[in-house]
Formats: structure tokens, sequence, C-alpha cells
């Protein structure tokens, strides 16, 4: 098939990623994918580094010619605004048009979407979440919505580090991510604390991290406390850690970091919030708590740094978890289903 995903995204964001893994998963099963995407902007650049045809964003019309001379068989758009795109390029065209949402914003409400939808063949979800939240707006999708998991690529597994445990938060700094109840977990827990380190990675956005360290002060657990800022390489971060912690409020309604930390076999602790509930399972690969819970999280690391057997056991059953469910392979075959889906019920309107 001829497969153009339309990522009209401006920045690295979930949107971008997932539409990416979804471009090369479905290279990867012999299909000849193009990106449309806005120039200069981290869609463009990234699928140009993949080595994907990009077109670039610009006029509808000439847009639609270009993809009228290249007869694609179909178009996956990335965001709402390109599903409109996608549809003025697909309208009398045997082309099967497929809405993919693989991110976090809520579903917005806009004039003529219900029309939009029912001229879709196809609507491509990444969590049980967006898929009932869909299903809720529009009833008349639930025959055509497809839940596929994000898939990543599955590095070699690490080493278990040597040394004290070290325990991993990674995220930018933000309110939603909840740093500040990490923290109070972390001050719970000074009391039967000897040599664990608790490191903190991400660049600042809408908190300070100056805030962050004084609030560690003010919990007197700046020793064991570190922030590292954004650290180049966020895979040799999670590598030199041995438990991985999620502590949003909110949000995650598809986790990118919740996949590498169960791709490198590390257990997770990881709040009840957006898909995590669908990546951890509760005494498993990791533990599950109430978002804004601080007694839950440090209940839960305590759990793991007293009990080695069982970090080692978890982060077994993470990195199992991991390749079976959210290996690029399995996204590809997956997304190949769909997509054949949405080909047919095309094929059947225009019949």
């Amino acid at each position: 098939m001829k497969i153009l995903h339309i990522l009209d995204e401006r920045w690295d964001s979930g949107v971008t990623a997932y539409g990416l893994s979804a471009a090369r998963a479905m290279r990867d099963r012999g299909h000849e994918v193009y990106v449309a995407a806005r120039e200069g902007l981290a869609p463009a650049i990234q699928a140009e580094k993949m080595g994907f045809p990009v077109h670039r964003l610009a006029s509808l019309l000439s847009l639609r010619r270009w993809a009228g001379a290249i007869g694609f068989d179909v178009v996956n758009a990335h965001t709402g605004t390109g599903h409109s795109v996608g549809f003025f390029i697909t309208r009398f065209r045997p082309t099967a048009l497929i809405r993919t949402r693989g991110e976090a914003r809520t579903l917005s409400i806009r004039p003529g979407q219900g029309f939009l939808f029912r001229e879709t063949d196809g609507v491509i979800v990444a969590s049980k979440a967006l898929a009932e939240s869909y299903g809720t707006r529009f009833p008349f999708l639930m025959e055509q919505i497809s839940l596929i998991y994000p898939g990543i690529d599955l590095p070699a597994l690490p080493p278990v580090p040597p040394g004290p445990v070290h325990v991993g938060l990674l995220g930018r700094l933000d309110p939603v991510k909840g740093h500040s109840f990490f923290l109070e977990a972390v001050g719970l827990m000074k009391d039967h604390l000897t040599d664990p380190l608790f490191l903190i990675a991400g660049e600042e956005k809408n908190t300070a991290r100056v805030d962050l360290e004084k609030q560690a002060t003010r919990l007197g657990i700046e020793r064991w406390v570190r922030f590292l800022g954004r650290v180049p390489d966020a895979g040799a971060f999670m590598n030199e850690c041995h438990v991985g912690v999620i502590s949003s409020v909110e949000s995650e309604a598809v986790s990118r970091a919740a996949l590498e930390w169960l791709a490198r076999g590390r257990p997770l602790i990881a709040t009840e919030v957006g898909a995590l509930p669908e990546m951890v399972l509760n005494g498993d690969n990791g533990f599950l708590v109430p978002p804004k819970n601080a007694t839950g999280l440090a209940r839960t690391i305590r759990i793991l740094l007293e009990d080695p057997a069982r970090r080692t056991k978890m982060g077994e059953r993470a990195r199992r978890i991991a390749e079976t469910r959210f290996s690029l392979a399995r996204m590809g075959q997956e997304t190949e289903k769909a997509t054949l889906a949405a080909v047919l019920r095309r094929k059947k309107r225009f019949s």
C-alpha cells in the first residue's frame, strides 16, 4: 500500500512520536510510506532523518494534486487539523481516510465533526481511555475504532547497575508530572534511608528547579536527591536506575517514559492516570498508586528498596510485557490490520 501520514504538529510531542512510530512500523512491513509535515519543524526534521519522503504542508490544492498524482491507498491524519486536510485530500476519491490519536489532549467539539467522522474509514487510538472517549462521543464509530498501543525499539537489555539503589523520575519539570508528591514520598521515608539516591531528570517547563530544590531542603532530604536537568540520553539515565517512577497527577494518555522503563527491564511505580494502568500491572511489573498520594509512593518505593529479589522479578516481567505488548513489530502488525480494514470499508462505499 501507498500510505501518507499527515503530521500537522509543531513539536516533538507524543503526537509526533506515535505518528512516526506508526510510519516506521508500516514501512518495516513493506509498505510505501510518505509524511506530510510543516517544513522546518520537528516532525518534518525527524521524518527526513528516518529516510521518509517528506512533502511540505502548504497549499491544500497543491497537496491534493500531489496526493492524486502519487495515488495513495490511505491517508492517516494525526491531528484534528490534519484530519480536515485528509478529508479534503480523499474527498470523492477511493483513498481511505484514517484518524489516529496518539496523544493526551481531550476531545474538542468542533462544528461538522460528526460529519467528518462519518466520512472517515477508521480510527486508531493509543489507549482504552481514548477509545472510550471516542465511543461515547461518536457511538457510530465503535466498529471502526482500533486500540493500538505505541511501539518502541527494544534496546538490548541493560544489566542492573551495581552499587546503591537508584530510583529515577524522568519528565519535564511541570506540576502535571507530580514532582512535589515524589519529594514528599522521599520525605516520608527519610528515617529509613541509608544510601539510596533519588534522581530527577528533566528540563524546566512550568515548575522551577529551584523551587523543587527548596522543597527538598525543607523536607530534609537534599542528601538523597539529585536534580540532573535535561539529560542528553534518556536511555542511559534509565539504565543507571534500578526503579522507575512516574508520579503524574493527570495526562499520560500515552506515556513514552513508561514504555522506555519497561523496555529496560526496570520495575515501574506509576500513578493511576491516563494509560498507565494499561502498562503497569499492579504487583506484577510494578505498582500503581493513586495520584497525589505521597504515602502510596513511599510505601511502594520502600517495598522495592528493601527487596532486591522482588525488584529483579518485577524487572523481568517488565521486559517481557514490553516485548509482547509494546514492540514496534507488534504495532506494525496491528496497524496493518486496521489499515486494511479501513481500505475495505472505503472500497465498499465506492463500489
